[in-house]
This record gives C-alpha cells, sequence and structure tokens, in this order.
C-alpha cells in the first residue's frame, strides 16, 4: 500500500511539474506585432544538441500565442541544456523587448550581433526594437542594409516599405509645423526615404524660395520639371517664384499669365500684376528702384515715383520754365524734381529758393501732393473740389495709416498708380 501511494505521489509530482508549461499551443504565423520577428531559429548558428530546435519550439509557440510566462518557463530549460544556445538568447530579447525591458533587449541582441555578425535575425531584432524606441530612422537604416542582402527573407522587404512609410510621415509632418531652416532639413531627409515624394518635393522648393535659395528650390524641383508633373499647378508657380527670385520676370509673366487663364484662383491674376510691377521696377534706374524700396519717403522720392509712373506727368507738353531752386545740385532724380516743380506739384520757397528734395514725407503730406497732381493735370473728378477731398472724389484708396505717419515708397507707387490711371481716363 506505501508503495502504491509513492508511485502515485510521484505521478502526480510530476504532473504538476509539467503543467507550469503545459501542452503548447498549435504552431501559427506570426501575427500582429511579432509578425515581423523572424523565427530565432532562421539562419541561426548550428547547436551542439540538435534536440534543442525541438525542445525550442514549444518556447517560440507560447512566445508567439502571447503566452510569455510559459514561454520563459520552457526557454529557462532549453537554455539550462546549453546556455550558449543562440536562438534562446535571442528570443529572451523578444521577451524583453515585449515586456517593455527594450534596454535589455537591445543589450542582449548587440551580444549576438557582435558574435555572429552575419546572422540576419539579430539585426532586424534590433530594428524593431528602434521602432518601439521611437529610433524610426536607425529602424530605417538597417532595413534597408538587410534588404540588400541577397539572403534576406520577404518579410525584411516588406517591413522596410512599412517603416519607410512611417518615416516619411514622421519627416513630412514634422516640416508643417517646424520653421523654414528646420523644415527644409526634414524634408531633405523624406526625399531620401520616398524620393517620388511629389508633396514634399514642391514644399521643399517652397521654403527655399522663403529663404531666398533660389538655385537650390531649383534643383529640388528639377525632377519634377523633367518629368509628367512639370505642368501642375504648384511646380508652375514655384518655378515662376524661382524666376522672379532670379530677376527673370518676363519667364516669370509668362508663367503667371498661364496660371491666371487657366486657373480659377485669383490670387494667380493679382500676383501677376505684382511681377509686372517689379519688373517695370528693375527696369527703372537707380533713383526710382531706391525710392521703391525706401521705408521713409522724402519730397525727393515723391518727385522721382511721379515722374515714372505717371505718364501725365512724364509726358506733360508745353510747361512753363520752373523757379530756380539752390537745393538740387548733386541731387538724385533732379530732373524729376524739376518735372514735380514745372508742373506746379512741388513749390520752391520764394524767399530760400529751397525745395527740400530730402524733406521726409508723412501719409497726410503724401496724400496731399498726390491730390495736386490730379488738379494740376486736369483730373475731371477733381474740379470743384477742396483738395483734402480729392482723392475720395476720384476713387483713390489710401494705406490706413496715421496722417503723421510715415510712408514707405511702397505705399507713394500704390497711390501713384491709381493716380496714372485716373488721369488716364
Amino acid at each position: 500500500m506505501k508503495r502504491s501511494f509513492l508511485a502515485v505521489l510521484a505521478t502526480a509530482l510530476v504532473f504538476n511539474g509539467c503543467a507550469g508549461t503545459g501542452t503548447p499551443p498549435p504552431s501559427t504565423a506570426p501575427q500582429g506585432v511579432n509578425r515581423y520577428l523572424i523565427d530565432p531559429r532562421s539562419g541561426a548558428p548550428p547547436a551542439a544538441d540538435t534536440s534543442l530546435d525541438r525542445r525550442f519550439d514549444g518556447a517560440w509557440r507560447f512566445f508567439l500565442a502571447g503566452d510569455y510566462t510559459n514561454a520563459r518557463s520552457r526557454l529557462a530549460s532549453v537554455r539550462e541544456r546549453d546556455a550558449n544556445y543562440a536562438p534562446a538568447a535571442l528570443l529572451n530579447a523578444a521577451l524583453d523587448l515585449r515586456e517593455g525591458r527594450i534596454d535589455a533587449a537591445r543589450n542582449a541582441v548587440t551580444i549576438l550581433e557582435r558574435r555572429y555578425p552575419d546572422w540576419i535575425a539579430p539585426m532586424a531584432y534590433e530594428a524593431e526594437i528602434a521602432l518601439a524606441d521611437h529610433q524610426t530612422r536607425r529602424a530605417w537604416e538597417i532595413y534597408r542594409t538587410l534588404a540588400a542582402r541577397a539572403d534576406a527573407p520577404p518579410l525584411v522587404r516588406d517591413r522596410l516599405g512599412d517603416v519607410e512609410k512611417r518615416l516619411f510621415d514622421e519627416l513630412y509632418h514634422a516640416a508643417l509645423s517646424a520653421s523654414d531652416a528646420d523644415a527644409v532639413a526634414a524634408l531633405r531627409q523624406a526625399l531620401v526615404v520616398s524620393p517620388n515624394a511629389t508633396g514634399a518635393r514642391v514644399l521643399l522648393a517652397q521654403k527655399l524660395i522663403g529663404q531666398k535659395q533660389y538655385d537650390e528650390a531649383r534643383v529640388a524641383l528639377e525632377p519634377l520639371v523633367n518629368s509628367g508633373d512639370a505642368d501642375r499647378t504648384e511646380v508652375q508657380e514655384a518655378m515662376a517664384e524661382i524666376e522672379v527670385g532670379r530677376g527673370q520676370y518676363e519667364q516669370a509673366i509668362v508663367r503667371y499669365e498661364r496660371l491666371a487663364r487657366r486657373e480659377s484662383d485669383p490670387r494667380f491674376a493679382r500676383r501677376l500684376e505684382q511681377v509686372k510691377e517689379q519688373w517695370n521696377a528693375a527696369n527703372m534706374p537707380p533713383q526710382v528702384q531706391r525710392a521703391m524700396a525706401t521705408d521713409a519717403l522724402t519730397r525727393g522720392d515723391f518727385a522721382v515715383l511721379l515722374y515714372w509712373q505717371v505718364p501725365a506727368v512724364r509726358f506733360a507738353q508745353n510747361l512753363n520754365a520752373p523757379p530756380i531752386a539752390t537745393d538740387l545740385a548733386d541731387v538724385p532724380g533732379r530732373e524729376e524734381i524739376v518735372r514735380a516743380i514745372a508742373i506746379g506739384v512741388l513749390q520752391v520757397d520764394p524767399v530760400t529758393r529751397r525745395v527740400g528734395p530730402a524733406t521726409p514725407l508723412n501719409a497726410a503730406a503724401l496724400e496731399r501732393l498726390a491730390a495736386r497732381v490730379l488738379i494740376v493735370r486736369g483730373a475731371p473728378c477733381a474740379r470743384g473740389v477742396g483738395i483734402d477731398s480729392v482723392l475720395q472724389a476720384c476713387g483713390i484708396t489710401t494705406a490706413a495709416t496715421a496722417p503723421d505717419a510715415p510712408v514707405t515708397g511702397h505705399d507713394a507707387s500704390l497711390i501713384l498708380d491709381q493716380v496714372a490711371k485716373t488721369l488716364a481716363r
């Protein structure tokens, strides 16, 4: 009876000892987060005991089923038989990874890579560890290297495509909210990952244009200019802005004329007019360009812009000889100032004989001078109207600034352009 009891007890102990791991689940293909983990036995160095591969199979199946407790238990029994069994060390790293011990997993994989430098599986695991640690670029670099190998399993190339998309999206979305300099760096990296990404290439060109790096913007667009995407609206617009930046206004005007005709967006027509103005300004004498660019307009600057922007002033005939001003020697735009005096827009002080070409103009003074131009050149809308009401009567819009605020050459140019159109009616 005693022997029978001991036999039963022994059987129970054996049963209980095995119950810690139980029967492994059926063998299945890796799923979910594990689908890109190569079977640790694949390509592994041969084991001294060939039965270890069969014993290891249970641990691997538990792992794939998400039963990490039983996987570790089975794995421990394998490692007791052979502590140097490489697949067991790799699976142990996978368990550390899935249980959140990223540093431990990385250290284990690093050891295996040093010991077996030609074994693909540890390298692929390193890439998966990098992804878990939000090091997408590092994962992409590893998978790109592995995919170039002839012995790479198909899942490596599949995973490379997935990681490329993830890295590209990270870089592109980072560029959308970054400063121009940081955006350029991110977009350059994104195009290394995905050279055919048209949107990223156009955005890179736009950012470079914003930084006035026109030659680099042209290089960035080159693949699109030489492809079927050349006529895309955003490509043509970027090319036009590059040409403006290079001073190639006539080419830019041709592009914007085409865009204005074929697109319903009114901004192309507005930009076309701006480029034409820039082209006109670029072909003007130096004193005109200086007056256009000034942030503090003077009486002399106004006279220069008046002469070159208003044909009714430039081509005025039968004018009386203007009074002599003594402060015009060696003044830029002297001829234009003399014309403004001759038509009666600028006055020479009868006592000092000075016209004050360097005197700054504020907004109120600019508006009075513009009104005087309309009066002396006979604009119908200016007849019988007080000088302070002329611009309103003629429909001339002005900048919404305080009367004593300084004005820029751009402000004056906008007003004089309207004056020229009013006088041409």
